[in-house]
């Protein structure tokens, strides 16, 4: 063989053309996370000020995001089922993949159950709503750095054990506010049923999200390791 010709028969070859596709694949799917996640802060900061229309009409889009973003993910998951000859690495992306979906779904019923009490009216507590506004912020700046270490996969795979740990430190904070919020949503509500279902859902859901995406940082550290 001439030298310099690169032989695309080589299973090396073939393995690190899949990763980087797969890594293009996933900075797609996440930045359309990202921006279902701007829109649930935004539609958040509308139920705290009480603009309920503004929440109704947000989760129209939202869900707009959640097709898309899912529509991506099985794109991707089909990508890797037909190159899983050459990758060596399989596995690990069909986790991640999964996980992300979660995500996905997990914003949407946030979003759906936020939907919910916009049409009853409620006024919420101030300082649930503080405390609610304070949990959910935090965890969707977690989307943001897992859409960073998607990024570094193929440019920087030592940087992501960096956010690996920012995203690990901010899932323990979250674990704090949650037990602090679902008492008090518990004292301050246990004789409004519907009031008390619904919000203990959303911090419920709000707490998964941060596992899930402390989850799908794990399988990015693990991409990590095996590139470093």
């Amino acid at each position: 063989m001439p030298e310099g010709v690169i032989n695309m028969d080589n299973e090396g070859v073939q393995s690190s053309i899949a990763e980087m596709n797969l890594s293009e694949q996933l900075q797609k799917i996440l930045s359309v996370i990202d921006v279902e996640g701007k829109r649930l802060e935004e539609i958040i900061l509308s139920m705290n000020e009480g603009k309920f229309e503004l929440v109704k009409k947000g989760y129209e889009y939202v869900k707009q995001l959640k097709d898309e973003a899912q529509r991506l993910k099985e794109n991707t998951m089909e990508y890797v089922v037909r190159t899983s000859p050459a990758l060596l690495t399989k596995e690990l992306y069909m986790f991640s993949l999964s996980h992300l979906d979660r995500l996905i779904q997990l914003m949407d019923s946030i979003t759906y159950r936020l939907t919910i009490l916009a049409q009853s009216g409620l006024e919420l507590d101030s300082d649930i709503k503080s405390r609610i506004v304070e949990m959910t912020n935090k965890t969707l700046s977690m989307v943001g750095d897992l859409f960073m270490e998607a990024k570094l996969l193929s440019l920087n795979a030592r940087k992501i054990l960096e956010f690996h740990e920012v995203i690990n430190q901010k899932e323990d904070d979250i674990d704090q506010i949650y037990r602090s919020i679902t008492l008090e949503v518990i004292k301050k509500y246990s004789k409004d049923v519907f009031s008390l279902m619904i919000l203990k859902e959303i911090v419920d859901l709000v707490e998964d999200l941060a596992d899930v995406i402390r989850e799908a940082s794990h399988d990015f550290k693990y991409l990590a390791l095996y590139k470093i």
